[in-house]
Order: structure tokens, then sequence, then C-alpha cells
């Protein structure tokens, strides 16, 4: 059985979220103002116009159109409107349910539980000396809060290593093979223009003709994706935040290595110019994971990290495959006793080389 939901009032931001989620569940979705014109009434399947809530005839209208509607649940994002709902529609509407009461409390739970996540997004697992100011709870919870707008795979074990890593980060470029949606992007210029690291390039083709990595399932389902659509959803993710400190190369890795260089600057319609020193202090290898597309990743990049660098293999750990383990473990002991540290988190290889 469908589910008919009236909102109000309807256009509120997060009273659209609501909608779009509900209709998405297959609910049919009524919107209701107070207003005598509101926009939002062309994004619902039908609209009630009602009184003001300190109005006298409210509980009356809403009653009606409860019952002419057929509503079985109401959802309001409004304190004030919700406060009221509470206290009149037992009484107008029986049996009919208020959805979230109190949206400033959840809210505020909310943010308690993401100071919480906060407090546990701090790097415990390695020690360094100097590098540069922590991050304070409140610019992590910050940080996290911008993240999970972004959709994406990197969790908070990831988030936090990185965290430590860009603050024990020398000046230089970040450079990222493999952005998607830009999720990581996100939190590496956030990090890097908080200590002034250095510009972030992001390194991506965004084309389908390289998703393919050799395994059936990951093959079908990259069938399924649009690359073109990852790429506009990656600028507008990114085009808040970079301010001159992030851009992008859409090629494959290793055509963009051989433009990567001291003095290189790359112009971009969104994201305007960046120019960049043409030396990495941190590398985050996450593109095709496939063995062959990974040892290319890395054959043409890591020898541009700078010493007292990082190199970040990330999915080190990989359900699908053991591309970026074998690629990781030949580039470690390729490496030697230029490796200062070494660890693996979540499921990501972080590399840290001698100064």
């Amino acid at each position: 059985m469908v589910e008919t939901i009236l909102v109000f009032p309807a256009g509120l931001p997060d009273a659209q979220r609501f909608r779009a989620e509900a209709q998405g569940r297959g609910a049919c979705v009524i919107g209701a103002s107070s207003l005598g014109f509101d926009a939002a009434a062309a994004d619902y399947e039908a609209w009630e116009t009602l009184p003001y809530v300190h109005e006298d005839g409210f509980a009356q209208a809403l009653g009606e159109a409860v019952r002419r509607r057929g509503v079985q649940a109401v959802f309001s994002p409004h304190e004030v409107v919700s406060g009221v709902l509470t206290d009149v529609l037992e009484t107008v509407a029986p049996g009919v349910r208020l959805i979230a009461p109190n949206p400033a409390l959840a809210t505020e739970r909310a943010y308690e539980a993401l100071a919480a996540r906060a407090e546990n997004c701090e790097s415990r697992w390695f020690a360094l000396s100097d590098g540069h100011p922590p991050l304070t709870r409140i610019e992590r919870a910050g940080l996290l809060r911008l993240l999970d707008t972004i959709p994406g795979m990197s969790d908070l074990d990831k988030a936090a290593a990185l965290i430590g890593a860009m603050r024990h980060a020398p000046e230089g470029d970040v450079v990222e093979i493999g952005s998607w949606w830009g999720r990581s992007a996100a939190l590496l210029v956030m990090l890097a223009r908080r200590w002034d690291i250095g510009p972030v390039l992001c390194v991506d083709p965004w084309a389908n003709s390289h998703l393919d990595q050799g395994v059936a399932v990951l093959d079908q389902a990259s069938a399924r994706i649009d690359a073109e659509a990852a790429f506009r959803i990656f600028q507008i993710n990114l085009a808040p935040l970079a301010g001159g400190r992030l851009n992008y190369l859409r090629a494959p890795s290793t055509e963009a290595a051989r433009a990567y260089r001291s003095g290189l600057t790359v112009r971009t319609e969104t994201f305007g110019t960046t120019t960049y020193e043409g030396r990495i202090s941190l590398l985050h290898i996450d593109g095709n994971h496939a063995y062959e597309s990974v040892a290319a990743d890395a054959e043409a990049w890591v020898p541009k990290v700078k010493p007292g660098g990082w190199i970040v293999f990330d999915d080190y750990v990989w359900a699908f495959g053991d591309g970026p383990r074998r690629v990781g473990d030949a580039w470690l002991q390729r490496l030697g006793d230029k490796v200062a540290l070494s660890f693996v988190i979540g499921t990501a290889l972080f590399v840290k080389l001698a100064p």
C-alpha cells in the first residue's frame, strides 16, 4: 500500500530533501504551505494551502486536508510548526502520525554525534614530532560534516590518517590519481589550505573506457555508471572549496604525469588557474585497481614525491583483487631505506619517505 504523506511547510530545504527521499521510496507526497504563492508546489504530486499555525482556523483546515487527501503521516521540518502539530494532530486527525517531531532536537543530536565522531578522527596510529598545529575538535567536526555531503568510499579511519599525514607533510603539490566524485579531494584541499602545504592536482580521465578492472562483477557495475555525470558531480562538489588551490587534469594518469612539471599552470573553466611546484608532498593513488594500472600509476608518479613526502596506496586491502597490494609491497621493497614510516589503516597503505 502506498503511503500518503503531507509535508508542511513544503518549501523549506529540509522539506524538499524529505520529499525527494519519500518519493524515491514510492510514497505519495503532498505539499502544503501558508504562502499565497509557493514555487515548491510544482515539485509535489498535490498541494494544499493551509492557514498559518497561529491562526484560529488552522487545526480545522489541517484536519479537513488530511481527510480529503487520505494522509497517513505528516512531516514538518519547522520547529514551531512541528510543536503545533504535536499538540493538535491527534485531536483533528486521530491515527495520523507525526514524522520526526522536534526537528531542532534531532539536529542538535546529529551534531552531538558528529562531535563524537570528530573525537575519534585523530591519528593515533603513528607518532611524529613537529608538524603543523593539530586541528581542533571543532575543525575536525567541520571537516567531517562537509565530507558527509559528498558521496564516496573514504571512511573515518582513512580520513583521520590523511589528516595526520597532511599535518606532517612538507610543502609541495598534493596529487590525487583517481578523484571521481571528489570526496577525498575535498578533504585534501581543505587540509592543504589549512596548513598552506600547496595546491591539489586531481588526475582522472572520467571516462567509461578506463573503468574496466578485469573483475566481472565490478566491470558489470561500471557499465551502468556515467563517467560524464561523475565529472560534473566532482566539479559541483569542489567548486566552493578550490579557491585557486585545486585543479584537475582530465587525462589518463601516465599522460598527465608527462605534463606534470615545475611551473605547470592548469586552467579550467570551473576552477580557474592553478600553478604547481612540480614536486609532490602527498601522492594519493586511487585510480583503476587492476595490477597493470596501479603499477603504471606508481611508476609514473612515485619518483616525483619529494623527500619527507607521503605515498598513499588506496585499497591496499581490496576485496576484489591484489593489484594495489602487490604494487605497494613492491614499492616498499624498491624504496628500501628511503622509507621512514609505513602502516596500513583501514584499507590504505601509507608510506612516508625519509627527509
